[in-house]
């Protein structure tokens, strides 16, 4: 009963169409965005020949089942008859779990490469940027600012970021990620910082207007360069 009742979809969902027919059609052109960070698996899918700029999302709490749900939960939000209209690929890279972020790019990497499309990635603390840093002060918002999440008997996992630009045609904030996520023991050296929040609901949408940026900026991104982030990595923590 409990692992039937962690695949009921979240409810909460962001701009769903109710009609199916007027959003999948043979002239479309799709973006795909795929959020696994946490035991929550967040889809999200544009239609940019769509003149309404109408994003489907949806969130599914599947916890560890996201290995055989992976495929069906795409499928309900995107039909396999129509991946072949992707034009681009959005995904969050890390940190996270480590064996859905694993499942979730390798799944990425394979549909872009045998499509022929482009996979853009972005860690979970470059899309959690853009919701954290109101929390700041006036004056720190234009300066660097760390995102961190601790780590029992680690450390702090953190990543520092400052906002470039803000673009209001696309709605897509703009970060620069002056280091990414990577394992700290010292928290005196990750000053001013923001906890790290989960909010699946709001990054997805994130995701999908970082892959509208992209594509509007002809921006090339191979498949062959997503790789998943692992701040905890023996080799990462010896830097």
């Amino acid at each position: 009963m409990e692992q039937a009742a962690s695949w009921r979809r979240n409810p909460k969902v962001t701009n769903i169409v109710n009609s199916l027919q007027n959003f999948h059609n043979s002239k479309s052109k799709y973006l795909l965005a795929l959020h696994s960070c946490s035991e929550s698996f967040g889809i999200a899918v544009k239609d940019i020949e769509n003149q309404q700029k109408i994003i489907r999302s949806e969130v599914f709490n599947i916890g560890h089942s996201l290995s055989n749900k992976l495929f069906s939960c795409i499928e309900q939000i995107l039909p396999r008859k129509y991946w072949k209209q992707i034009i681009r690929i959005s995904v969050a890279k890390g940190p996270g779990s480590f064996t859905s972020m694993r499942l979730t790019i390798s799944m990425a990497r394979t549909i872009a490469q045998q499509i022929n499309c482009s996979l853009d990635s972005i860690s979970s603390f470059h899309l959690m940027a853009p919701r954290l840093y109101k929390d700041l002060d006036q004056y720190q918002k234009i300066n660097p600012f760390w995102i961190t999440d601790f780590l029992p008997r680690r450390g702090f996992v953190a990543g520092k970021y400052q906002l470039i630009k803000i673009h209001q045609e696309s709605n897509f904030h703009e970060f620069r990620e002056i280091i990414s996520p990577r394992l700290i023991r010292n928290e005196q050296d990750i000053n001013p910082s923001i906890k790290a929040s989960n909010n699946i609901e709001k990054d997805i949408i994130s995701l999908i207007n970082f892959s509208q940026y992209c594509q509007s900026s002809k921006v090339k991104s191979h498949w062959g360069k997503t790789l998943p982030i692992y701040p905890t990595s023996p080799i990462d923590n010896k830097k």
